[in-house]
């Protein structure tokens, strides 16, 4: 199956955990990991890299990891989709807050700017919680931090 879009996902870890994210304004949206749509044109990595920034507010100052290429199928609202992963390995250093809100202003859809909520997380719980298939390359994490 041809893909619909191409996709990044950045797993940044900190300490062991794992940044996650949830939209108070949108309580039944599941649990995630900062990433999102390839724009025509732009190397993966460089779109994990905007993507992260845009999402968190956290500039990329280190290297992403590039894990794993994954196409991942779902249906909507009636139709197959398949959007092409790209899973990458960010390892943070320095200081984070535990907690923060940041406001997405660079939407897809054009759409009103959107809250997220950040947190860090254990990656055994990330690997039982993240929803929409974002845990698919979590065992990558796990092995390398055995």
């Amino acid at each position: 199956m041809i893909p619909d879009a191409f996709k990044v996902l950045i797993y940044a870890v900190w300490q062991n955990r794992l940044l996650v994210f949830d939209e108070p304004d949108f309580p039944d949206q599941w649990l995630q990991v900062p990433g999102g749509t390839i724009e025509p044109g732009e190397a993966p990595d460089i779109a994990a890299a905007r993507e992260f920034y845009e999402e968190t507010g956290l500039a990329v100052d280190v290297p992403l990891h590039p894990l794993m290429v994954h196409d991942c199928r779902f249906k909507k609202d009636g139709s197959e989709i398949c959007h092409r992963r790209y899973y990458f390995l960010l390892r943070l250093m320095g200081d984070y807050a535990d907690t923060w809100i940041h406001i997405e202003e660079h939407r897809f859809d054009s759409g009103d700017p959107i809250r997220f909520r950040f947190s860090w997380m254990s990656l055994d719980d990330a690997a039982r919680q993240l929803g929409g298939g974002m845990a698919d390359a979590l065992p990558l994490v796990l092995k390398d931090e055995l």
